[in-house]
């Protein structure tokens, strides 16, 4: 794992970040048109996901012939040129192989939302602070990564039934989950 901190390479991670997504915000519709397969992945464990969700996703990229991927602290503007990356308080920005241990992705120390991506723009993944996470790709990406994934047919209901009952316990705001929902 190397954590980038070189401008030139911070730039390049902004390309094949908007190559795959067209903003930040697991909670919207991030993702570039190109990539319209989505699953959902609730819950996640913090802001990361889990051990079955991680091998999920690592043996869909070996899969898919794809080694390399990139780990961005992606909310705020996490890609201003113009910030000191090599301050502690800067967003902070990795690039990893599939063959990472878990507990080496644990060891990145991700402290806000956060995005998992492809450099070709094939596929991304974005993590929100509220346990859920939002993932697009193409139709191969998504198809290997559901049939390792078996569990992605009841998250769906999970993220539902989480956030109704967040509503009647907490009378936390869910106007915003339906029209969330409709992308997967």
């Amino acid at each position: 794992m190397e954590r980038f901190q070189k401008v030139d390479d911070i730039s390049r991670l902004k390309e094949a970040f908007h190559r795959v997504f067209k903003k930040s915000d697991p909670f919207g519709d991030p993702f570039q048109e190109t990539l319209n397969e989505r699953v959902l992945i609730f819950p996640t464990n913090g802001y990361y996901l889990q051990e079955n969700q991680f091998h999920a996703l690592m043996k869909t990229i070996e899969k898919v012939g794809q080694g390399t991927f990139y780990v961005s602290e992606s909310e705020g503007d996490s890609f201003n040129l113009s910030q000191d990356f090599f301050s502690e308080l800067a967003p902070h920005h990795w690039g990893a192989e599939n063959t990472i241990a878990y507990e080496d992705y644990l060891s990145i120390p991700l402290v806000v939302e956060n995005s998992l991506f492809s450099p070709d723009g094939e596929w991304g993944l974005q993590v929100s602070h509220e346990d859920h996470a939002v993932l697009a790709g193409t139709s191969a990406f998504i198809d290997a990564f559901k049939e390792a994934y078996p569990e992605w047919k009841e998250d769906k209901e999970k993220f539902l039934k989480y956030w109704v009952r967040a509503n009647k316990e907490f009378s936390a705001d869910i106007t915003w989950v339906d029209d969330f929902l409709k992308q997967f």
